[in-house]
């Protein structure tokens, strides 16, 4: 084993098993040490050996007694990465003061040097939280070094990094691309990152970020295998979303409001209760909701939650119908009648902030200390921290004797990290706030280059903890992000560069209507697509959904121009046969809105479609050509086409089949192209009856037009919801089309090739 380990792998463990650690190099390689120490680091030095240094390795640093103290080590970001995660889950936080973060080195360590100067940054450290939690970690690294060893081999050397798929996984769940979604899952899955547990989460992730909450709600034994975990904070809105958006969100505008408890106790409360054990800071406004409808269901309702919940709602239309399910607790606001009580649930959802905040209000009651110093440890704020040390430093030596081992632990980790802090470094504290807290102090810790957690992350722990209305009701705010981001430069222009896919998700995704502050942020999303030049057709097809959000917000001229410019820029960048139809559903959305700068820059785009679509003109459809011709009397220049003598006599050639007289119906949310559509099919095929549906919700006429139509077209690019579902029944075995795009254009191919097929 030694002989195969490289020369700078010998030098750094010669130095590791030294000065303070028990066990010694000697005794290691003479076998000499206890056997139960020597089979807590052979199996990873050898492990380290026979992966040619590229596997991860943890390794204890001993005490007389035993190892106390362990470090973990990659060799590369994705893998220290992959560690931060994996150590999270099988020792810390439960055992240990592990929170994934990088090892924030002690100069004169002589271990710790020496694991910097082998290893850079991608080295972390953990203590376990006491005594018998030595034991429990040291079998639970036997654990994980087995998984490490079963793990299976990758026989493409080639495969992509795990973030970058993952990254391109959430960016066709943005576009509504399943089969996009489903190829990338199962790239996720074959690579061998993922447990059961995990890849449970991302067929949930998948379900809800595809619209398809009605599916995810009926898939009992999916919901019911996670049942009873503690869910990551993603996880409990997707699931609670999709049930309450299947059961309720019809229900809301009733008033009758015992209905819709019968109902929520029935379909929900009562099979998937265990869901609703913590909210874990989750601030999208259907989850705050069931959080509580949930209680209003039970014998005893937790007064506290409900006041939490009312006092954190974001001031928009729910807010009301919130309050008023809070009323029916007592004829007056609810009362916050026990501090404990309150912080309690607080510290149950994972609510920090809320609980130190009750912890104030009550000290100093025997309970406080302790929830202060699990906020403290929770937030890893320095401000948060020196504060309670304050605090907590002054208790009376009675009030010591009641704390459990688990606040001592935390105690001294805070102790250790912040004890003979300045006020000087309070001050800075207070300008730099936790990356967890909102946008920008989490883009002011990717800029401080300062990491001692990976920021994409941070990131996407945070996300469903932080609420868009806070944000749609400050428009310099948004300004100042957007700018922030723009203007990045160095290592913090590509990891916010990075944020592509959570900046969409947060700002265009979420919100049920694009949010005129917002107008900054997507112009410098779409210069962001811009400036990575060729992408994907999900990139296009994101692109394209930034402007639709931006130019029908009536936008400014400064922000329409520039983000028109810079769509023209993605056009060129991208300018080949496949993205036709693309283009010209960009240009078609931008002919239907207004433009603020009297038309210039969308005929510039224009402009380039056309020179597009000239160089690829002995590959173009006829309906292509159609289409292009409708939007040149759109932008007032017929005149471009008489550069294509390919496609004289194209018209003559669409009509080839006049004679169809059946149905056919179109379901599309976006309702301009769906007319074009409608009225090109009508010219066409003039026997033929064309009807379009842009309901967003699942009604009997939709289900109607499904039923009976020869051919039936769904946008699903357009739709993300359980219209879907409706639709699909509705047809039965009969075929539904599936456009590429959402613009007329891939509407109109979709329709022509069914009846070409058809004959």
């Amino acid at each position: 084993m030694i002989d195969t380990l490289l020369p700078r792998d010998i030098s750094w463990l010669e130095a590791f098993f030294s000065g303070r650690n028990a066990l010694k190099w000697e005794a290691v390689i003479g076998r000499s040490a206890p056997p139960a120490w020597l089979e807590q680091v052979l199996p990873w030095i050898a492990s380290l050996a026979s992966s040619g240094a590229s596997s991860p390795i943890v390794l204890p640093v001993f005490g007389p007694n035993g190892p106390c103290q362990w470090y973990g080590m990659a060799s590369d970001e994705v893998g220290a990465n992959a560690l931060s995660q994996e150590l999270t889950a099988f020792v810390g936080p439960s055992f240990s003061d592990f929170r994934g973060q990088f090892l924030s080195p002690d100069p004169v360590d002589a271990i710790e040097r020496v694991l910097l100067e082998r290893f850079g940054r991608f080295v972390f450290r953990f203590d376990p939280v006491n005594g018998a939690a030595c034991s429990v970690i040291a079998d639970s690294l036997q654990l994980y070094l087995g998984l490490l060893r079963r793990r299976p081999k990758i026989p493409d050397r080639t495969q992509r990094p795990f973030g970058k798929v993952r990254a391109e996984f959430d960016r066709a769940l943005l576009v509504g691309s399943e089969s996009d979604a489903q190829r990338l899952r199962e790239e996720l899955v074959s690579s061998g990152r993922l447990d059961a547990e995990q890849q449970k989460y991302l067929d949930i992730r998948m379900l809800a970020g595809l619209g398809r909450q009605y599916q995810l709600a009926h898939d009992y034994p999916l919901v019911k295998s996670v049942l009873g975990l503690s869910l990551p904070a993603q996880t409990i809105a997707d699931l609670v979303g999709a049930l309450y958006t299947t059961y309720i969100t019809e229900l809301e505008d009733s008033g009758n409001d015992d209905a819709l408890l019968t109902t929520f106790r029935k379909e929900i409360a009562d099979n998937f209760g265990p869901l609703f054990l913590e909210r874990k800071g989750v601030m999208h406004p259907s989850v705050l909701k069931a959080f509580m409808l949930y209680e209003l269901v039970q014998a005893e309702p937790n007064r506290e939650r409900c006041q939490a919940i009312v006092s954190i709602y974001p001031e928009d239309d729910g807010r009301a119908l919130v309050e008023r399910w809070a009323g029916r607790l007592a004829a007056n606001a609810l009362p916050r009648t026990d501090l404990f009580e309150s912080a309690r649930q607080a510290l149950a959802d994972e609510d920090y902030g809320l609980a130190l905040h009750l912890s104030f209000d009550a000290f100093p009651a025997l309970w406080t200390y302790g929830a202060m110093l699990r906020c403290a440890a929770e937030m890893e704020d320095e401000e948060v921290a020196l504060r309670v040390l304050a605090a907590v430093e002054a208790a009376p030596d009675a009030e010591r004797l009641n704390w459990t081992k688990r606040d001592l632990a935390r105690l001294q980790q805070l102790r250790a990290e912040f004890s003979g802090k300045s006020e000087e470094t309070i001050v800075m504290a207070n300008r730099t706030p936790r990356p967890e807290a909102d946008w920008l102090s989490w883009v002011s810790y990717v800029e401080s280059g300062r990491h001692d957690r990976p920021p994409l992350q941070v990131l996407e722990d945070a996300l469903p903890r932080w609420s868009v209305e806070s944000y749609a009701s400050d428009p310099p705010l948004c300004r100042e992000l957007a700018e922030r981001i723009g203007n990045a430069g160095g290592a913090a222009e590509q990891i916010l560069r990075d944020a592509f896919v959570p900046l969409v998700e947060f700002f265009v995704d979420r919100p049920a209507l694009p949010v005129r502050g917002f107008g900054p942020l997507y112009a410098m999303l779409i210069r962001i697509v811009a400036w990575n030049g060729m992408v994907s057709a999900n990139e296009l097809e994101l692109a394209s959904a930034l402007v639709q959000a931006l130019v029908s917000l009536a936008p400014s001229r400064q922000d329409y121009v520039e983000a028109v410019d810079a769509y023209a820029e993605i056009l060129g960048a991208n300018n080949a046969p496949s993205n036709v139809d693309w283009a010209l559903n960009a240009a078609e959305m931008l002919a239907l809105h207004a433009s603020p700068d009297n038309g210039e820059s969308r005929l510039r785009f224009f402009m380039a479609v056309v020179e597009m679509a000239r160089a690829c003109a002995h590959r173009l459809r006829p309906v292509q050509y159609e289409i292009l011709s409708l939007l040149a009397k759109d932008y007032g220049c017929s005149g471009l086409l008489e550069a294509f003598p390919t496609l004289q006599g194209a018209s003559e050639e669409l009509t080839l089949r006049t004679d169809f007289a059946g149905l056919i119906g179109i379901y599309t949310l976006t309702e301009p192209a769906g007319q074009r559509a409608q009225q090109f099919l009508r010219k066409l095929l003039p026997q033929a009856k064309v009807e379009v549906n842009a309901d967003h919700v699942a009604t009997d006429k939709l289900k109607h037009l499904a039923t009976n139509a020869d051919i039936f077209v769904f946008a699903w690019k357009s739709s993300k919801h359980q219209a879907y579902f409706a639709v699909k029944d509705a047809r039965g075995s009969k075929q539904t089309l599936l456009p590429l795009g959402k613009g007329s254009a891939s509407i109109l191919d979709c329709v022509l090739g069914q009846l070409e097929r058809n004959g």
